[in-house]
């Protein structure tokens, strides 16, 4: 049998590709921040215009009666 000796020797590749992930792991988790940042902006505006909404609806159905009240009188 020969004698195979374990070497302890990392190669530069394996090294490279180490650095690649590790720096590939740390751009994703930014970009998790900066997606849940614009997330949670996203639903802001979206709560924004639902209250906008429900103001237009109300100043509509104000109006309409207040038109239908001078109409009436005239």
């Amino acid at each position: 049998m020969w004698p195979f000796t374990r070497r302890n020797h990392v190669s530069p590749e394996s090294e490279t590709a180490k650095r690649e992930a590790e720096l590939s792991l740390t751009e994703a988790q930014s970009r998790t921040a900066e997606s849940e940042a614009k997330l949670m902006d996203s639903r802001r505006v979206k709560e924004q215009l639902r209250a906008h909404n429900r103001a237009n609806a109300y100043s509509t159905w104000i109006e309409g009666i207040v038109v239908g009240r001078l109409s009436g009188d005239a």
